[in-house]
């Protein structure tokens, strides 16, 4: 076989000094394949003749006239099949330079024109297609057009074989096998029929191969079409010459020193070869586009090339920007660069990195370069983006670095850019032009620091050391913080054929996070406040106190409404790493809290995060609860299997995995099922963090279960399902688990101990993550254009919350629901502004109703106290269970985590006492009512006393109502929960009506009504002084109907009157009220009426009004009470008219 390239004189002939005709015949370029006219070649043909070896192959650059020659061979040779003394193209020839040669006294037109069968094959039109057997198929049909050109073939010089195997040439029917022996049966078959030898012209031979070699199936097709080739050439006892020419194959301009080694043999073009830097030099000189600078004719080791002319570095220009384009776009290199450039994806980009350099042959001495090549080629094919390279380094070095930057914001560096990447360089200047600088949007840069560590165990403390070199962000002189808002750093760190990847975000100097939107939220998912600009609080802190604490199992309990679902999806959002293609979010975190660090944002979007949320549980039955568990774990399945390759799960797995999806699993495997999610999240290597898992609601499908009577049943399986996925999971990272009570959770965990609670009782760690303090209040008001001036209203209807950390306590928490409602409502109003009981609205709550019917509430002392303002003192346990009677700390315990109640501190709970109404002291006493003689009464001034001194002991907390919304709403829980005892729900709006009104009759009729309502626990209870009771009674409906300005127990004049308050329906009036009991055992309408005289003569008497005549009063309204069992008299007197009684 001969081999030549254009050094080798193109074949020309010794008498190339004889004169070349330019030909004119439009048939004859046509013929020969010309662009516009035909320069005489044809003595080629006597060289090709002469040559003694029967196989010779020509390589030469794209435009030589390969092509051109091969059609003239094919014209010159190629007999007449139909009728072989009639020769069609000897015309062609007689005018041209090979007519004029002779051999042995003839010409060599007539020894040889016409006379041969030939076969042409161009192997440049077979297409490639998407896989190994589309492209077969293509094969196919190149081959059938090939055999349907020979229609002469005679069948009867044929064997039945070669027959059989025409026929499925020729209908495309024939299998892999038989289709590499296509060529050299057809060749065969022509020798056969002709009795001939064949001229065989093969065009492009490597373009199958060259074309293929950045595909998926190079290997199966350099197979076949490598036997393809051979199998013609096994056999040349039918072919007389054979004459084959290559494609050209480009790289890039400019001058480089390179090792050049010699393409000695077919093979070196396969991939592994193809991918290897040198060889690629060496095919480029071949192919005529780069020629040796200091010997244009000899290939050497180690030396400088340079681009052969002018019109080659234009050409390569245009060639080599399209070929980056294709490459990029059609062989998913454009999906690799997106995992640097848009999912920051650290798994994917080590598998690529490690599957790339593990294909190489490199020398282990130059492991560092040949990274850093690696990733800069890579990176070189966007076109969008320019690679910026350090002006100077230590090649001796461990470490490298590049920059990646936007060509709109590569003029920040004034164009301290790689030479070899800015073959746009002027499009980018246009486009730098048009970019604001000043606009602090988008301006992001990619920073990639490579360094060599030297045990593989080492490699994640390389990332980290890569990504803490040049913390001051010097690149080329420059400070990157002052020209960039943000920037993206790699810490790539090699070993051998081993790599690590870690990225973290950092923020120049001048960053300032996009003004948020003035749409108000209140929702409970974290990517509407991204996709749909809503403004919110900055609650990031709670993700850098995570990082910090690292591995854990964290209970977190709120009342509903505090923010548990939106953090719990902001940290979704944070950890969770994104499905391919989905670079939506990456700026969700930007210049918030966590951002300020750089090392937490090393943790952002790495971790696979499972999340269940139960609060859409309404299950009936045991048995519609477990199909609803079935369900979330199945819809948890079907998410996660779109985020790995489910194929590199082993059979077992993959068939578990189904039946759990389907929801076919039964109780055991299922209760297993998050952990085996888990495990197989981790161990397959889909993930190289450990696995996050999010639990929100988790106490609505227990409290659900508790109200439809499955509970007993239930437990177990939760119980179960809980502690698989939490006790001894060596694939968590650390888990949450959220709800509104602490519901026997820790006998879920027997024997973990790294479950940490974190409950509005103690949370060291959290206490500020849930609800508004008073600093985000302000902002929320100030974005809203809501008057400071209103916030003291917005205090006593929404604030109040506390929660303890350690000894101390951070309070006035805000909820944040009801403030965002009433932003809502209010927003860029300067005035009268709505206040509205949002948080009750939002919600209802069946398990607080039973409560608190249960436990007779509206008549408990204590609570009448809480509801009048006062802090009291009670036992809350941590732990709740659910059960049919609670015992009265356990009420506390749901009221609080409820968020009904909240907790108060010592210093609050001593001033309450000091201001604390004489009259709510008594009945807290349950003593005597005092002595009207003795005024200076030493025991309300005992009971403080008493009450100051008191030590909070184990589970002991000092609880009030935090707000107005609170109080409202438990007014309408108190008045529910006796709707079932009380028939006419409008006796005490009357009772209290007819007070306003002076209306004598209504008062009495509806008071009495009401009394009848009520059992006889309700009012003598526990009691000694009957009067005591009422009054309590008293104060539960003056409580429950919220008078203003209510007073009790207070000095005035001679002595104290029970309850005062003004008369909402006329100004300057006051209502003062005294209540009396009557002792007789056989009391009567005559002793009942005696004691109302008593009481409304007490009260002039003793000029009760004195202190309110002081304040402006005028008129005044007095009443006097008298109640026995459960009758009563109510009697009336304005000013100085006489006494009014009921009719």
């Amino acid at each position: 076989m001969k081999r030549s390239n254009e050094n080798e004189n193109d074949f020309r002939s010794e008498n190339n000094e004889k004169k070349r005709k330019i030909i004119d015949e439009n048939e004859l370029i046509k013929k020969f394949l010309c662009s516009n006219f035909y320069i005489d070649k044809t003595l080629l043909i006597k060289d090709f003749i002469e040559e003694i070896s029967s196989i010779i192959c020509v390589t030469a650059p794209s435009g030589y006239g390969k092509t051109v020659n091969l059609n003239m061979l094919r014209y010159f040779f190629e007999m007449n099949y139909e009728d072989e003394n009639n020769n069609k193209n000897k015309n062609f020839f007689e005018n041209l330079n090979i007519a004029q040669e002779n051999k042995d006294g003839k010409s060599y037109i007539d020894l040889y024109q016409g006379k041969f069968p030939v076969v042409y094959i161009n192997f440049d039109v077979i297409n490639l297609s998407n896989s190994f057997d589309e492209t077969i198929n293509n094969y196919k049909r190149f081959v059938q057009k090939l055999y349907i050109y020979y229609t002469s073939i005679k069948n009867e010089n044929l064997s039945d074989y070669e027959k059989e195997m025409i026929k499925n040439f020729k209908n495309c029917k024939a299998n892999i096998y038989d289709l590499k022996d296509s060529i050299y049966i057809l060749c065969n078959c022509l020798y056969n029929t002709f009795k001939k030898k064949i001229i065989l012209l093969i065009d492009n031979y490597d373009s199958p191969i060259l074309n293929s070699l950045n595909t998926n199936f190079f290997d199966d097709l350099y197979s076949f079409h490598q036997e393809l080739l051979t199998n013609i050439f096994e056999y040349e006892r039918y072919i007389f010459k054979s004459f084959i020419t290559d494609m050209d194959y480009l790289l890039q301009n400019g001058f480089i020193e390179k090792s050049i080694p010699k393409l000695s043999n077919f093979k070196m073009l396969k991939k592994e070869y193809i991918n290897n830097r040198d060889i690629i030099w060496t095919l480029f000189i071949k192919c005529g586009y780069l020629i040796i600078a200091d010997n244009d004719n000899i290939i050497s080791n180690n030396n400088k090339l340079k681009i052969r002319n002018k019109e080659i570095k234009e050409f390569i220009k245009i060639k080599f920007s399209n070929w980056k384009n294709n490459f990029y776009k059609y062989f998913k290199y454009s999906e690799i660069i997106d995992l640097f450039i848009k999912n920051y994806d650290e798994e994917k980009i080590q598998e690529f990195l490690e599957n790339s350099i593990n294909k190489e042959n490199y020398s282990s001495n130059e492991d560092l370069n040949n990274w850093y090549a690696l990733i800069y080629s890579l990176l070189s094919l966007n076109n969008e983006y320019v690679i910026v390279t350090k002006n100077k380094y230590d090649e001796k070095n461990n470490i490298r670095e590049l920059l990646y930057v936007h060509k709109d914001y590569l003029d920040r560096l004034n164009n301290n850019c790689d030479n070899n990447n800015n073959s746009n360089s002027n499009n980018s200047n246009e486009s730098n032009k048009k970019n604001d600088q000043s606009n602090p949007d988008l301006s992001e840069i990619f920073y990639i620091t490579i360094n060599i560590v030297h045990k593989e165990d080492k490699i994640k403390e390389g990332c980290i050391q890569a990504l803490d070199d040049n913390e001051e962000f010097l690149f080329n002189g420059k400070e990157l913080k002052n020209i960039y808002n943000k920037i993206i750093k790699f810490g790539i760190s090699v070993c051998g054929k081993k790599c690590g990847v870690i990225y973290e975000i950092n923020y120049g100097n001048k960053f300032k996070r996009k003004e948020m939107a003035t749409k108000v939220y209140s929702g409970e998912n974290y990517d509407d406040l991204y996709e749909k600009g809503y403004y919110f609080i900055d609650k990031t802190r709670m993700i850098n106190k995570l990082i910090e604490k690292g591995n854990a199992v964290y209970l977190i309990t709120r009342p509903r409404r505090f923010g548990k679902s939106l953090n719990l999806k902001m940290i979704q959002k944070f950890f969770e790493k994104r499905t391919k293609g989905d670079s939506k979010g990456n700026d969700v975190f930007d210049g918030l809290e966590v951002s300020k660090d750089r090392k937490n944002m090393r943790e952002c979007h790495k971790y696979p995060v499972i999340y269940l949320n139960f609060n859409d549980n309404e299950s009936k039955t045991y048995e519609s609860a477990i199909m609803y568990l079935k369900s979330k774990i199945s819809s948890q399945f079907k998410y996660q299997r779109e985020k790995i390759d489910f194929k590199k799960l082993d059979t077992l797995d993959q068939k578990l995995w189904n039946k759990i999806e389907n929801e076919e699993e039964d109780m055991n495997k299922l209760n297993e099922s998050i952990h085996f999610l888990c495990q197989c999240l981790i161990e397959e290597k889909f993930y190289k963090r450990k696995c996050i898992v999010l639990i929100d609601e988790y106490d609505k499908i227990l409290i659900n279960s508790f109200e439809n009577g499955y509970y007993e049943m239930f437990i177990g399986i939760v119980r179960s399902f809980f502690s698989n996925i939490f006790k001894g999971n060596e694939y968590l990272y650390f888990g949450i688990i959220t709800g509104c009570l602490g519901l026997e959770l820790k006998t879920f965990y027997s024997g973990l101990n790294n479950i940490h609670e974190h409950t509005l009782l103690s949370d060291h760690l959290f206490y500020d993550c849930y609800g508004f303090t008073e600093s985000e209040l302000k902002k929320n008001l100030s974005h809203f254009e809501i008057p400071l001036e209103e916030e003291n209203k917005i205090q006593k209807e929404y604030n109040g919350y506390s929660c303890g950390y350690g000894n101390r306590m951070i309070k006035n928490l805000y909820n944040p629901y009801s403030i965002m409602k009433f932003i809502s409502n209010n927003k860029n109003k300067k005035d009268d502004h709505l206040f509205k009981n949002y948080w009750f609205s939002s919600w209802s709550d069946n398990i607080l109703n039973k409560i608190i019917k249960e436990n007779e509430f509206s008549f408990k002392k204590d609570f009448l106290s809480l509801l009048y303002g006062n802090i009291i003192i009670v036992e809350i346990k941590e732990i709740l269970t659910l059960k049919k009677n609670y015992l009265k700390d356990e009420v506390w315990t749901v009221l609080l985590h409820s968020g009904y109640i909240t907790l108060s501190d010592k210093e609050g709970y001593e001033q309450n006492i000091k201001e604390m109404d004489d009259q709510i002291i008594k009945l807290l006493q349950g003593e005597s009512k005092l002595n009207e003689n003795d005024v200076n009464e030493d025991l309300i001034k005992k009971y403080k006393n008493n009450q100051l001194n008191k030590h909070l002991y184990n589970n002991m907390y000092y609880i009030k109502i935090p707000n107005n919304e609170i109080f409202n709403c438990f007014i309408a829980k108190l008045k529910e929960s006796l709707k079932n005892e009380i028939k006419d729900n409008n006796y005490i709006n009357n009772f209290i009506n007819g007070l306003f009104n002076k209306d004598i009759d209504t008062i009495n009729s509806n008071l009495n009504d009401y009394l009848t309502c009520l059992s006889q626990y309700h009012l003598f209870a526990n009691e000694k002084d009957y009067e005591n009771v009422y009054q309590v009674l008293l104060m539960q409906i003056f409580i429950f109907c919220k008078i203003y300005g209510l007073t009790a127990e207070k000095n005035s004049g001679l002595g104290r009157y029970d309850f005062g308050f003004p008369n909402r329906n006329k100004k300057k009036e006051y209502i003062l009220i005294e209540v009396k009991t009557c002792k007789s055992e056989n009391c009567n309408d005559n002793l009942l009426h005696k004691e109302c005289e008593n009481a409304i003569n007490q009260i002039i008497e003793k000029k009760y009004k004195m202190k309110h005549e002081k304040n402006g009063y005028s008129s005044f309204i007095i009443y006097g009470i008298t109640f026995w069992k459960k009758t009563c008299r109510i009697e009336m007197r304005i000013n100085n008219n006489d006494i009014k009684v009921p009719s």
